[in-house]
């Protein structure tokens, strides 16, 4: 079997790169090809500014002390906020909103230490604590390489001993002249969590498909950028995006595939007792996870609003809904490890088996929700969640919630 490797450039390429809010777009076409599932990859060069102008003005890039960075556990998934993937003939496939926070939902639940090390995240920019993360987002030196001279200007010939020389680490920017050198954009490449890298069974026929669009939102400054210098001020570009994948001929059959989803939803809590009730666009869910964050500190440049925070003093939580045989469920938890712990669950049943409670808290995160145990469809009936706190500062700080809708489909 002939493997193909592929690259897209996208239909709205602009030479000066794109920044906050703007949606950079990919069509894939490949008649009498198949997608190989799993290999969709997404590349681009970033630029980071402490002070940001415009796409394509004089943006002042970050230098090696400025204390601007990415949340750690994502790496540069922080910079897209919504990712959606539409087919020619069967329509929308998937669109996933606050796409950021659901890539640090999953990855707080599933990365374990030595993964931050492995060479495909370091790509994507994941590193083991918020201080490395601030140098992944950083320009480096062209060919940059450690550079050895005399001291004093004597030539090499006259080198005698070792404190002759004078060694200037230019990938560690210890001196203004090798933090000025840096003009060359990060570079990173990600594999988007979308239902094209989380299928099972037969790789895609492009031509029973049709072309597949894949569209990215890029994500505020503001969300994606954090740190005590992350001001308003700070802005990011990002520039020369392009879309890999692999492909092998079409064998005129098309097998099943199985392609694991996210539906996400948000509101926001500022009572002791709140009820999120939605109608989820999703046929086959099995499960559904829910993250939290202060309000205030998510709108805060400098914070992490990303961050999977502690819902304030929350004595309850109940799920309502129906399942498939129309028998209305209520499910109430009171005990704190246990709304973990089903959130972990249902994240497990969802395809990502390397979920652990372990993970989660070594990770400093928190997740609560549900595994439904079977396959529910949710576009015919409200779903609820109904959370009960003793806070008494709900009102003057509100929380923001964000549902995740777990789910499957079928192509």
């Amino acid at each position: 079997m002939s493997i193909i490797y592929n690259e897209v450039q996208p239909e709205n390429n602009s030479p000066n790169g794109f920044s906050d809010n703007q949606t950079i777009s990919f069509v894939i076409k490949g008649d009498g090809m198949k997608m190989i599932k799993n290999t969709l990859r997404l590349d681009f060069d970033l630029e980071v500014s402490s002070n940001f102008v415009s796409v394509g003005g004089a943006n002042t890039l970050i230098l090696p002390k400025d204390r601007i960075g990415i949340n750690n556990k994502i790496g540069s998934h922080a910079f897209l906020s919504e990712s959606m993937i539409e087919s020619q003939n069967l329509g929308v496939l998937e669109s996933i909103s606050d796409y950021n926070r659901v890539a640090n939902v999953l990855s707080c639940a599933t990365m374990s230490e030595e993964k931050y090390y492995s060479q495909t995240s370091q790509a994507e920019g994941r590193q083991t604590c918020v201080e490395a993360a601030r140098y992944a987002v950083q320009a480096v030196a062209p060919n940059a390489q450690v550079q050895v001279r005399a001291v004093g200007g004597a030539a090499f010939a006259d080198f005698q001993t070792l404190s002759d020389l004078q060694v200037t680490h230019d990938l560690l920017g210890t001196t203004d002249a090798a933090a000025t050198a840096k003009t060359s954009p990060a570079q990173f490449s990600i594999k988007p969590y979308c239902c094209l890298n989380r299928a099972i069974g037969d790789d895609v026929s492009l031509e029973k498909l049709g072309f597949v669009r894949v569209e990215f939102t890029l994500a505020r400054a503001q969300v994606a950028l954090m740190g005590g210098e992350a001001t308003a001020a700070a802005g990011y570009v990002m520039r020369n995006p392009r879309l890999r994948y692999l492909s092998r001929p079409d064998d005129g059959k098309q097998g099943k595939v199985m392609m694991n989803t996210i539906v996400s939803l948000r509101s926001t809590a500022n009572s002791q007792f709140h009820n999120v009730q939605a109608r989820v666009p999703l046929k086959n869910a099995s499960g559904v996870v829910l993250s939290y964050i202060d309000q205030a500190r998510a709108r805060d440049t400098r914070e992490d609003s990303l961050a999977l925070e502690q819902y304030p003093s929350l004595d309850r939580l109940e799920y309502l809904f129906s399942d498939n045989n129309q028998k209305y469920i209520q499910y109430p938890i009171e005990d704190k490890e246990t709304m973990v712990k089903l959130g972990v669950q249902a994240l497990s049943d969802s395809g990502l088996h390397q979920a652990t409670l372990n993970r989660v808290e070594a990770n400093q995160g928190l997740i609560h929700g549900l595994s439904f145990q079977s396959f529910i469809d949710l576009t015919r009936q409200k779903f609820s969640v109904q959370l009960t706190s003793s806070s008494v500062n709900m009102a003057t700080s509100p929380v923001d919630i964000y549902l995740m809708f777990l789910g499957l489909l079928e192509l």
